[in-house]
């Protein structure tokens, strides 16, 4: 269905395209190649207007984004200006248990950290300039503050990580 409606909306080459939400309910193969007619599509001098919430989507496809967040513009640019205001580009997610203030503390002093946020009861999120090369000095900051490390996931700059960044909310929420 969702091929079918995209197909027509094509048919008779507008010059100005809505896309609302393209790849949802596609399978990954269909997905690709919906990417690549719109990637034709707009290097024949069309516009196309497109909603989604894939930020991979928004990332690959589009020229200019703008992040919505209960109805206001919270970031606009293209996608390489927008993932170059993460601070410090890459995300370190941990869990830690405890999370104490002491451990958040200590976490953005070391050199190469831009910003610690807590996030839900043993979450943090720890903004850098480097990604794996941090991960062994924050592991022995949080042990020797008393802490457990259940989780690391280390993410490079992301139209995601801006997104959570600006709205404080991590994946759960």
């Amino acid at each position: 269905m969702q091929r079918l409606a995209i197909a027509r909306a094509m048919m008779h080459e507008p010059q100005v395209l809505f896309l609302d939400e393209p790849s949802a309910g596609l399978d990954p193969q269909t997905r690709l190649l919906l990417w690549e007619i719109v990637r034709e599509y707009g290097a024949r001098g069309n516009t196309i207007v497109m909603t989604t919430h894939n930020m991979d989507e928004a990332d690959e496809l589009c020229a200019r984004v703008a992040i919505v967040d209960h109805g206001r513009v919270i970031a606009l640019g293209t996608p390489q200006e927008l993932k170059a205001t993460i601070p410090g580009g890459f995300l370190i997610r941990l869990q830690v248990s405890p999370r104490t203030p002491e451990i958040v503390q200590d976490l953005a002093s070391v050199t190469g950290v831009t910003e610690v946020r807590p996030v839900g009861v043993a979450g943090a999120d720890v903004y850098a300039e480097r990604g794996g090369p941090l991960v062994p000095e924050l592991l022995n900051r949080i042990l020797r503050g008393g802490g457990q490390v259940t989780d690391v996931h280390i993410s490079e700059p992301s139209l995601e990580n801006l997104f959570l960044h600006h709205t404080g909310r991590s994946l759960r929420d």
